[in-house]
């Protein structure tokens, strides 16, 4: 079977958890049967198989936090499938706006998916045939949106830890997090860096370390380096070293993330066995754009791909505040026109707060209203539709771009070059 059929099976066998005459005759059911001494029927079996599914999303904490990133992906499925909310009542209880509920709701079925895929076809690495590379797997993962934001690595690592925490003691083992308090943000995927991360502890749990598993973090230029340290417990293996299938899983996903993965030692040596992730910091210059327009965001990247700046995207105004708080930009660019809370409530929020009102804001408008934009604290004004060589004088005013203000290569041959593009307008 394909993986991505596997996945719509599961999508549709989740959709009808209490038909049981559709669960019964339902093709997930053949694959999922009940065990010979038992005396449920198929029905019943593959129902309690896809609500353990769903449960194994449910973070140990004792309590629900609906805005918790934690407890998210198992609040949507469970709201969803379990007590059956419609997507307008799920987004009212979380707080999520209808593309982000999409989004991460998309995501956590991947996660059931992948978890029930190994449960059926436990070992087997691809949809097919042995020896295919993760590139080549089901166009579930092919399609899968890269949605790159900075990420306190530690809360990760600590949240991927207590995920194991269970199986850990169960092997009588101690994972050891020899991690700082903080350590500078990384621009990954979170749900991506959370599956890496899994898949690693997986691959050293498998190997039966000898004694306890260490976890540490060292700050490089650029880059911000996890390692993971444990005493292989038995003989390296193809299982255990560098070609087993926890492994090959955190080597593409870390690819996708322009991360690196390194094994030492490499091969069949012995010794301590030391794995390396080294993530991506996010920039220090960076500007945060905000608008609830992909395509835009998009353009505002290339309008800057070749300067010292990196853009950051947020497309959900209520994510902007606490993203400001954290990363501390340089500059933001805010769209007024906006579902939910548009520009004016968001600049409003950022200059009430302490902790923000010092960034510079450039409102970004259809209308002509620069006046109201610098009465709320806005540092520029730019009328949509936007060119480059407008941005780029937004940017040299504020003293955040290395080539003197309003220079592009039309203007100033000498200078260090950033494509001037005026044929893109914003939308």
């Amino acid at each position: 079977m394909e993986r991505a059929e596997f996945n719509r099976l599961v999508r549709d066998g989740l959709a009808n958890l209490y038909d049981y005459a559709a669960l019964e005759t339902h093709p997930l059911a053949s694959i999922f049967t009940p065990p010979p001494a038992s005396r449920e029927s198929r029905a019943e079996h593959l129902y309690q198989v896809l609500l353990h599914a769903i449960e194994r999303l449910r973070p140990p904490e004792p309590e629900r936090s609906p805005g918790s990133v934690e407890w998210r992906p198992y609040l949507i499925l469970h709201g969803r499938y379990v007590e059956r909310l419609s997507l307008p009542e799920l987004q009212a209880h979380l707080s999520l706006s209808e593309r982000q509920l999409r989004r991460e709701h998309s995501r956590a079925l991947q996660a059931v998916a992948a978890w029930l895929w190994d449960q059926a076809f436990p070992g087997q690495e691809s949809p097919t045939e042995k020896g295919v590379t993760p590139e080549q797997w089901g166009s579930n993962f092919r399609t899968f949106e890269v949605d790159r934001e900075p990420l306190d690595v530690v809360a990760i690592m600590r949240g991927v830890a207590r995920t194991l925490a269970r199986r850990v003691r169960s092997e009588g083992l101690a994972l050891h997090l020899a991690l700082p308090d903080s350590l500078p943000p990384v621009l990954a995927d979170r749900v991506i860096l959370r599956q890496i991360l899994l898949s690693l502890l997986s691959h050293v749990l498998d190997a039966r370390p000898g004694s306890g598993v260490t976890t540490s973090a060292q700050v490089q230029p650029g880059q911000v380096t996890l390692c993971i340290r444990f005493q292989e417990g038995r003989p390296p293996s193809p299982e255990t070293s560098t070609g087993s299938a926890h492994l090959e899983a955190a080597r593409y996903w870390a690819q996708r993330l322009g991360a690196t993965l390194q094994v030492h030692p490499s091969g069949a040596e012995a010794g301590p066995v030391r794995l390396a992730l080294s993530l991506p910091r996010a920039g220090r210059w960076v500007v945060l754009v905000v608008d609830d327009q992909e395509p835009a965001i998009r353009m505002f990247r290339r309008y800057l791909s070749r300067s010292n700046l990196q853009v950051i995207g947020v497309q959900e105004p209520e994510q902007v505040l606490p993203l400001v708080r954290q990363i501390q930009p340089q500059a933001i660019t805010l769209d007024v026109m906006m579902p939910t809370m548009d520009g004016w409530e968001v600049l409003q929020a950022l200059q009430a707060d302490p902790e923000t009102r010092h960034v510079p804001v450039i409102v970004c408008s259809v209308w002509n209203e620069p006046e109201l934009a610098f009465s709320l604290g806005a540092a520029g004004f730019l009328k949509k539709p936007i060119t480059q060589k407008d941005l780029l004088h937004a940017l040299a005013r504020l003293r955040l771009l290395d080539t003197p203000a309003g220079s592009c290569p039309e203007d100033s041959p000498g200078q260090p070059s950033v494509p001037c593009e005026t044929t893109d307008d914003a939308s």
